[in-house]
């Protein structure tokens, strides 16, 4: 009975020990499996100096942006500007002036300038008139202003007139993009309907009938749009060259001075009258005279043909 309690205890202990050497090799290959598999999804933490450094860092960047505001942005009126002058000039100096003028916008180019109309009028060598229409750029529009009246004075003349005129189309810019922007929006709807929607062939006719519309109207709207910015980034000048007023002294003899100078147009007026007057009634004397001649013998024929009277 002994024998087989010590036999029993010293199988048991052999048992244990083989158990130990393969349980420890299993755990450990079990243990590197179950870290390999967790290694993926580990999330360290993150320290409180780490954490407080962060929030240290966030609160700095949103006390920069709240502390310091930004710059509110102010809106930009767009104003459209026109210009007018009147020159005054020597007869001989009112078409060349002009000439140069467009001859300046020609050259500085399409870009930069361009002639909306040039025109010019003579009534004899003394009377002279002339217009330019130009659209240019701000900055050369300056350039040319400032040297204008240098260029008048230069040639014996002087700036009669300027004006200058300014709308604002601020309010009717941004109303035209607001409607090209709703307009555009409306056309891609509608041109995502027309190729999703599978209906009867009258609904699909009627969407593509409103889808052209909504088109012909944004065109329409493009237009209006790019004619305001062309407004806006060109302005327009008038220039009126005349040869009419006459430069004298605000003297006491400048009303004599006045009389002599217009004597001759005043007697050639005159005289034009006259040979106005003899051509309008030279066709009457034409037809009255050979008339009257008629009548006139007429009249005598008839008198000697009357009877002598009866003596007494």
């Amino acid at each position: 009975m002994r024998r087989t309690m010590m036999l029993g205890a010293l199988a048991i202990a052999l048992g244990l020990s083989a158990c130990d050497g393969s349980g420890s090799e299993g755990a450990a290959e079990y243990a590197d499996t179950d870290m390999a598999m967790a290694e993926p999804v580990i999330v360290m933490p993150q320290g409180p100096t780490e954490a407080t450094d962060a929030a240290a860092t966030s609160a700095e960047a949103g006390g920069a942006s709240s502390g310091a505001p930004a710059p509110e942005v102010q809106p930009v009126s767009t104003i459209a500007y026109s210009y007018r002058y009147a020159l005054d000039l020597p007869a001989d100096e009112v078409n060349p002036m002009r000439s140069r003028h467009e001859a300046a916008c020609v050259e500085a180019g399409p870009r930069v300038c361009q002639i909306l109309g040039s025109e010019s009028q003579a009534y004899g060598d003394d009377r002279v008139s002339a217009t330019l229409r130009v659209r240019a750029t701000p900055a050369w529009l300056t350039t040319f202003r400032a040297r204008l009246e240098g260029q008048a004075d230069d040639a014996g003349g002087r700036i009669a007139s300027s004006q200058t005129d300014a709308e604002d189309l601020s309010r009717s810019l941004t109303d035209t993009e607001a409607r090209l922007r709703a307009l555009e929006t409306l056309r891609d709807r509608l041109q995502q309907l027309l190729a999703t929607r599978s209906g009867p062939l009258e609904q699909l006719l009627q969407t593509e009938r409103e889808l052209a519309r909504v088109q012909g109207e944004l065109d329409a709207t493009r237009s209006a749009l790019a004619v305001l910015r062309d407004r806006v980034a060109m302005s327009q000048l008038t220039i009126t060259y005349q040869s009419e007023t006459q430069f004298a002294s605000n003297s006491a003899f400048s009303p004599v001075g006045n009389a002599f100078a217009n004597s001759l147009r005043v007697f050639m007026a005159t005289l034009g009258g006259l040979i106005y007057l003899v051509a309008g009634l030279l066709p009457l004397a034409l037809i009255l005279l050979p008339v009257g001649w008629l009548v006139r013998r007429w009249v005598r024929v008839r008198r000697e043909r009357r009877p002598p009277p009866p003596l007494d």
